[in-house]
């Protein structure tokens, strides 16, 4: 079983996670043509969430990351010969906690890391010339390039660690066999390396689905209900165990057919079974084809309805 992500191992995703943010917004951003600060402000910060919201890393660590939504961007390039007050609106909508406020932007260094429960009232940077900013929003999207494919040999190994035991569980579950007995195994170590692979790096193209998942965390609004970490793991098992079962043939109703089978008996009649699927889930309509495929994705379920046909 895949160990969970503490604090510690959330820190470094979650600073590849800002590195990503940065990225993408300095690639968005204007090349100044004349001095400014350059405020890098933060991406994610840590926050105490909600009670009953974070399950059990909340409990443990008794904090969990958040994606910050800055008004203007991660990215704010701030005028040094403005005499007026610069401040950046920022919001954190996540496990249940809401927060919002203004951070004072002003000159000087800092480092600051991650805000823990509280946002810095004020961020501080250094006038830079305007090659010196330029050069500075290329390194964020340099760092950003090497962040995403670190965060990718990250997740991938999660995948390596909890794909046995996905595969294991979709077994019992259509095999029918209690958590206590040895599974039998769907698929050998070469064919779950190739599922890893799929579901990290996609078949053809740089695109996958865990890509694809990465492009979404970077928005606030997606992990408004999950912490950033979790819901990239949560994907990555999701999308694990979808490509096991395109790997086994078994097709996306097959849990809710075999649950309908098992419901009827082991004697039940195939075009019962279909019968009674379609009235319980009428937008399905499942076919005969599938439904076979369904009751015959391993031969232990091969039942006397199918044998029937």
């Amino acid at each position: 079983m895949a160990p969970p992500m503490n604090r510690a191992t959330s820190e470094q995703l979650c600073t590849l996670l800002d590195q990503m943010i940065w990225a993408r917004c300095a690639t968005e951003h204007a090349r100044p043509r004349r001095p400014v600060r350059l405020h890098a402000l933060p991406p994610t910060m840590w926050i105490r969430p909600a009670r009953g919201v974070g399950g059990h890393k909340a409990t443990q660590t008794g904090s969990l990351p958040a994606t910050i939504a800055w008004r203007d961007g991660v990215l704010q390039a701030a005028d040094p010969a403005t005499e007026r007050p610069v401040s950046a609106g920022w919001r954190v909508d996540a496990a249940g906690t809401h927060l919002n406020g203004t951070t004072d932007l002003t000159e000087g260094h800092t480092d600051l890391g991650r805000p823990t429960g509280s946002m810095w009232p004020t961020h501080r940077a250094p006038v830079l010339r305007a090659y010196e900013a330029t050069r500075q929003l290329d390194e964020f999207t340099e760092r950003g390039e090497l962040a995403r494919w670190t965060m990718l040999a990250h997740l991938e190994q999660f995948a390596h660690e909890c794909v046995h035991q996905i595969a294991a569980s979709i077994c019992r579950e259509i095999t029918g066999i209690e958590d206590h007995e040895t599974a039998v195994r769907l698929l050998d170590d070469q064919q779950l390396n190739l599922v890893v692979t799929h579901v990290l790096y996609g078949s053809a193209g740089p695109d996958s689905r865990v890509l694809r998942s990465l492009d979404r965390c970077l928005d606030p609004a997606t992990t408004r209900n999950v912490d950033p970490i979790r819901y990239l793991t949560t994907q990555i098992r999701r999308d694990l165990s979808d490509q096991v079962r395109v790997a086994i043939g078994d097709p996306q109703v097959g849990p809710r057919v075999r649950r309908v089978a098992r419901s009827l008996g082991t004697g039940a009649h195939l075009e019962e079974i279909i019968s009674r699927y379609n009235d319980l889930h009428p937008s399905d309509r499942v076919s005969t084809t599938r439904a076979i495929r369904a009751l015959t994705v391993a031969p232990s379920l091969e039942s006397t309805a199918v044998r029937d046909v």
